[in-house]
């Protein structure tokens, strides 16, 4: 077998039963509007031989009379309107037998069809009424709305004071958005979701999920955190006690010094390595005292002259400019930072440090009420006494607390589901898990950072030679150079085709280099081979898991597949284990560090950490969580990258300084590779925040991309999906669910336009709009559920931008049900987001194919689980 399993899965669980969001369906009149639209269909049908049977009757009458009642009967017939003169008995006794009966017909389903809108007219008003409460009520859940006081306080007070009995349209819809997104998604945003653990074992059912109960966790801002201390250590009364190091990245070389320090952002630096700073880091280094008032001290005592102003005055400057670092010693991933640093500060003289260390452990409280209240306005309420709170830390600080200064979420909160249980009996699931594993090999060749490494191969070989080894930190200034001068020629790849590669990797990038134009060529076989599969009538294109075997055995060594995926799998209820993909992401532990973390934070023994076996030697995590409080995570590789201004408690043995790290070309393989020289062996770096790539700091971010893997899903996933569309409608593409066995890789989707959408008609009524829309939903095959959204990367600026577009709200799927009234307001809102596409996905799973759960009900839940390449043991 090429891969295994990893036992332990992560578990995602929608904080509301699906089933409560048929109470905001308009259902009878959704039933009249189906019941319309079929009676319109039936007239179309017929309206066309009545009409060609009407054209025949009417050249044969000569009476004036008779004929213009025909005539204008059969624009009647054609419109499939009704007759604006009637068809009573005398016309019939004029026509065909045949004709007048299927007439008569005719007129009844008009008069049918009438009859159903006068209904639905009558009938929708006092749905939407009867909407409108079951909106309330399902608001008024208290597990919804302790989600709603952090991810919308100001609709949390609206609700609070609305009626159901005041219509409130805007209202309304915001909270049928947030009801959706709690009951149709697991959206892993405050209470929203619960996360559980689960265990593939030997036995019992193909998947078992008891639920237990929910506990929550709250979190200061991770960025905030990270600043406090930082801000504490340039106080006069605490910075001569604290400890100096330095920079883990420097490398000397010969007469100058390189680090990565701190200028606009994150840079590398040069300093003449004179005596004197290697006195200063010599004494950082070995000294007997190493904290800043000892190392002044010791540099001081050298000269005749008391210097001490002067020394610490340099040493300040450097400092700042990140060579040497100073702190509490405090881990970035310390479960308990806030009082780690009380504690520390217990230790300091002064007013001053007395008064900020019992407003950090009076914030520390206060967080840790909220996390346990119950009642959301209770929350409501602890929600801004932790504001408050916090605003006191700014002003001992002296920060200004105004303004973009002060951070917009003060905290944030996840809940983890203890005391259940969710099994899977492994063997049933094993031929899921082998078509996962092509997936996984397949992702290989849309690994994103793969065109950049090829094109940094080429560019490395070039500059410094075949065979060649360079530190890392040399390397990565002799990149950035690069990429920064575009008409940069030294090598086959230009300053402008390295950055290319680097930045988008998808298309592949033709720039001259072979292994590229393969890469190019590879993924286009394998687009058109799905575009080559059959499509079933039931509207499925299924893959052929041994072709894809076969093609994949063709793959070239320099393609490797991805050593290890989180495969985020949403389950189809059935007699055998089916699941769609919902996301593809790297693994190593990735869905679960952060997890094992948050259990911690409630005590420890929620959740199991892997085995220590199970984890490769050569994969190494880096330190530091970068001010995001998504980067927050239980450390998992047995070795660590150092990264400059991060501190961690491990061993130091098990940790590999920036300057440590070489670059080593390998001639044979055609590969650049990341060795430890202290150690000798060679190093992955792996990233195991959640934080996407690109927005890490630039050094992390390249390592990472120079060494490790990734998987663009979108990019992967999207392209084999929309291979080839199976129908094209006045504009609208439609393509199937693409499936490889039981596993379903894309859902059905459908792309349009946004000036092909329909819009409310000026003065029309809100049944004639409930018609029209549904009327073009049935023309186009849309499911009456499903998801839309814009797509990212059109309309406005915002989306145009991949940083700002990553949180644009209206990339996110938002839930429609075609069958509410209420859900046709949330469809306009999106339609209005973008002036491009949209784009229409299918509700797979639906409602009555979920997974069997809680006990109030089935609901939206995910695994998260992960496939590694087997014999990798480092």
């Amino acid at each position: 077998m090429t891969y295994r399993v990893e036992p332990a899965f992560a578990v995602r669980v929608a904080g509301m039963p699906l089933a409560f969001l048929r109470r905001l369906r308009t259902e009878r009149t959704a039933e009249l509007v189906e019941q319309i639209l079929n009676a319109e269909q039936w007239l179309s049908a017929h309206g066309d031989a009545l009409s060609d049977a009407l054209h025949d009757v009417v050249g044969r009458t000569t009476d004036t009379g008779l004929r213009r009642r025909l005539i204008n009967l059969r624009r009647d017939v054609y419109q499939g309107r009704q007759p604006r003169s009637g068809v009573d008995d005398e016309l019939l006794a004029q026509l065909p037998a045949e004709l007048a009966e299927a007439l008569t017909g005719w007129q009844r389903r008009v008069h049918e069809r009438g009859a159903l809108i006068a209904a639905a007219e009558a009938e929708l008003p006092a749905e939407v009424a009867r909407q409108r409460h079951a909106v309330h009520e399902l608001a008024a859940d208290p597990a919804f709305q302790r989600g709603l006081v952090l991810a919308s306080p100001d609709l949390y007070l609206s609700l609070r004071k609305a009626s159901p009995d005041q219509p409130d349209r805007k209202l309304e819809r915001k909270l049928a958005k947030y009801l959706s997104r709690t009951a149709a998604k697991t959206s892993p945003y405050s209470t929203f979701t619960g996360f559980a653990e689960g265990r593939w074992i030997d036995y019992g059912p193909q998947l078992h999920y008891a639920g237990g109960s929910r506990r929550s966790v709250v979190e200061l801002n991770a960025f905030t955190q990270q600043q406090i201390p930082r801000a504490l250590a340039g106080w006069p009364e605490i910075r001569p006690h604290l400890p100096l190091a330095v920079n883990t990245s420097v490398v000397e070389d010969g007469e100058v010094l390189r680090f990565l320090g701190r200028k606009d952002g994150e840079a590398v630096l040069e300093l003449a390595n004179t005596p004197t700073l290697q006195r200063f880091l010599g004494e950082i280094r070995h000294g007997v005292d190493r904290t800043y008032r000892g190392v002044v001290r010791a540099l001081a005592g050298l000269d005749r002259e008391d210097r001490s102003a002067q020394i610490a005055g340099f040493l300040d400057q450097l400092i700042d400019i990140g060579l040497v670092e100073i702190g509490f010693g405090i881990p970035d991933n310390e479960t308990d930072h806030l009082g780690r640093l009380a504690a520390e500060l217990a230790g300091f003289p002064g007013d001053r440090v007395a008064d900020v260390r019992a407003t950090l452990l009076a914030l520390r409280d206060e967080l840790e009420t909220y996390g346990r209240l119950d009642a959301p306005g209770s929350r409501f309420e602890q929600s801004a006494a932790v504001t408050d709170r916090l605003r006191q830390v700014y002003a001992r600080l002296g920060w200004d607390d105004s303004g973009a200064e002060f951070p917009k979420q003060a905290f944030y909160e996840d809940v983890l589901i203890t005391g259940g249980a969710v099994t899977g009996r492994l063997e049933s699931w094993r031929g899921l898990f082998d078509r996962l594993e092509l997936v996984r090999r397949m992702a290989g060749l849309y690994d994103r950072f793969l065109p950049g490494r090829i094109a940094a191969e080429a560019f490395f070989a070039d500059r410094y030679g075949a065979g060649a080894q360079i530190p890392f930190l040399d390397f990565y200034r002799d990149f950035g150079r690069a990429t920064g001068n575009p008409a940069d020629t030294g090598s086959r790849v230009s300053g402008a085709d390295l950055a290319t590669c680097y930045e988008r990797a998808f298309p592949v990038p033709r720039i001259g280099l072979e292994r590229l134009d393969r890469l190019a060529a590879l993924q286009q076989r394998l687009v058109a081979a799905v575009a080559e599969a059959a499509v079933d009538d039931a509207g499925v294109r299924n893959l052929s898991a041994r072709a894809i075997g076969e093609f994949l055995d063709e793959v070239p060594e320099f393609v490797s597949p991805i050593e290890s995926v989180a495969c985020y799998l949403q389950p189809i209820a059935g007699d055998r284990p089916r699941a769609v993909l919902n996301e593809l992401m790297t693994g190593f532990g990735r869905s679960q560090a952060r997890l094992l973390r948050l259990g911690q934070r409630t005590g420890g023994g929620t959740f199991a950490p892997p085995e220590a076996a199970t984890t490769p030697l050569r994969y190494a995590e880096i330190t530091g969580t970068v001010g995001s409080n998504l980067n927050l995570k239980h450390p998992l590789t047995h070795y660590e990258i150092s990264y400059p201004a991060s501190t961690s408690d491990r061993p130091p043995d098990r940790r590999l300084a920036l300057s440590d790290l070489l670059v080593v070309h390998d001639p044979g393989a055609g590969v650049l590779r990341l060795v430890s020289k202290g150690h000798g062996v060679e190093i992955m770096p792996v990233h195991l925040g959640v934080m996407v790539e690109f927005l890490l700091p630039p050094a992390y971010r390249f390592l990472i991309q120079m060494f490790g893997q990734a998987v663009p899903r979108f990019e992967f996933i999207k392209q084999l999906s929309t291979a080839a569309p199976v129908a094209e409608v006045d504009g609208v593409r439609r393509y199937p669910r693409l499936a490889l066995g039981d596993l379903v890789l894309n859902r059905a989707a459908w792309v349009v336009p946004s000036g092909l959408l329909p819009r409310r008609a000026a003065g029309g009524s809100a049944l004639e709009h409930l018609i029209e829309v549904n009327r073009w939903r049935r023309r186009h095959r849309i499911p009456q559920q499903c998801f839309v959204r814009a797509v990212a990367g059109h309309g406005n600026a915002s989306q145009r931008s991949r940083v700002d577009g990553l949180f644009d709200k209206t990339r996110k799927p938002v839930y429609l049900d075609f069958g509410s009234e209420l859900f046709g307001h949330v469809f306009e809102e999106v339609a209005a987001s973008t002036d491009q596409l949209l784009v229409f996905e299918e509700m797979l799973p639906g409602p009555q194919e979920l997974v069997p759960g809680e006990e109030d009900g089935a609901r939206a839940t995910e695994l998260v689980v992960e496939l590694t390449q087997a014999g990798r043991d480092g």
